[in-house]
Parts: C-alpha cells; structure tokens; sequence
C-alpha cells in the first residue's frame, strides 16, 4: 500500500503520468481535496492558514512540475507545448502570488478595489 501511494506521487513528477491522469486526478480533483481541506481551518487562526497556504502553494507547485514533465506523453506536439509554457509562466507566478498573500498585500488590493464600481 505504502509503495503504491509512493508511486502514485513519484511517476507524475518523473513524467511517467498520462497528461490527462495528471489534469483531471492530480490537478481537479487534488486541488478540490485541498480546498475541501481547507474548510476545517479557522480563518482567524493566522498560523493555521498560513500553513494552509504553503500546503497549498506546495500542492500547486508539485502538479505544475507534474504536468510539465508529463506534456510530453500528450500525442498533439502544440498541445505539450501550450502545456509547458503555461506551466512555466505558473512556476513564476506561484511565489509571487504567495508572497503577496504573506505580505498581505492582496488583501490590501482587493480591500481598495471593494469601494470602486
């Protein structure tokens, strides 16, 4: 069981994954588990959601790495492609997005956009 939930974390990131099984199992229906797992955390708990944030952040960046490295077993050549500079352009606009969420600068941008229609 231990090996196979191993396995099961090991192949995507050495590109042994269907594209498609990377998408719909890893990239769906994983980010739904985490947001399902994200409902238990206490939104006022700072150090609790922080965690929750890097876990999320750390979650994000292993499917990107995945889906990178499995675009090659796509058939379409355009298709791996697209795949692969949209998971770069990701790679690079993950940490971004999860600095200015420690920072709490996003709060302040969205907090400043509230008042403006």
């Amino acid at each position: 069981m231990a090996r196979s939930v191993w396995t099961a974390i090991k192949d995507p990131l050495q590109g042994r994954t269907s594209l498609t099984k990377v998408f719909w199992v890893y990239g769906i229906l994983g980010s739904i588990l985490v947001s399902a797992v994200g409902l238990v955390f206490d939104p006022g708990n700072l150090f609790a959601m922080r965690f929750y944030i890097l876990f999320g952040l750390l979650f994000s960046l292993y499917v990107t790495v995945a889906t990178y490295r499995c675009a090659g077993n796509c058939q379409s050549k355009s298709l791996a492609r697209l795949v692969r500079i949209s998971a770069a352009i990701s790679l690079v606009a993950l940490p971004v997005f999860a600095y200015l969420e420690f920072t709490g600068a996003l709060d302040v941008a969205f907090s400043d956009m509230g008042g403006e229609l």
